[in-house]
């Protein structure tokens, strides 16, 4: 069972539908939490490695015919996998609830819940 969860990739995802343009909205959130952009063709990529003892936090929005796939995960690194005793697997979604990287995925949410409320969307619980 463990195993299983190691290896399991999971990534918290929405779709919606653009109301304005995305990239000056998610440049000016990534730099008022510290994220860093990277943007390719319609695929906006930010990144935030959270510290010492907290995981990297992924973001990424891609715009096609003005519907937009949101995905936001953690990274989960060496540290933050051993912290969870081996049980987190190697990316973890940002909702709420019982499992491994509690602390972590709170932290996320408090970063990304930001983002999503200025694209008129409903935050991760």
């Amino acid at each position: 069972m463990a195993e299983a969860l190691k290896t399991k990739k999971t990534r918290t995802s929405r779709s919606f539908q653009a109301q304005q343009p995305l990239l000056p909205i998610v440049k000016a959130w990534a730099k008022e939490a510290g994220f860093t952009i990277r943007v390719d063709g319609k695929q906006i990529y930010c990144e935030k490695g959270m510290g010492l003892m907290t995981a990297p936090i992924v973001v990424t929005l891609e715009e096609t015919a003005g519907e937009v796939k949101f995905e936001v995960y953690l990274k989960v690194d060496m540290l933050s996998l051993l912290s969870s005793l081996f049980m987190a697997p190697e990316e973890m979604q940002l909702e709420s609830g019982d499992g491994p990287l509690y602390l972590e995925r709170k932290f996320g949410r408090d970063k990304v819940n930001p983002l999503l409320v200025k694209l008129g969307q409903p935050v991760i619980e």
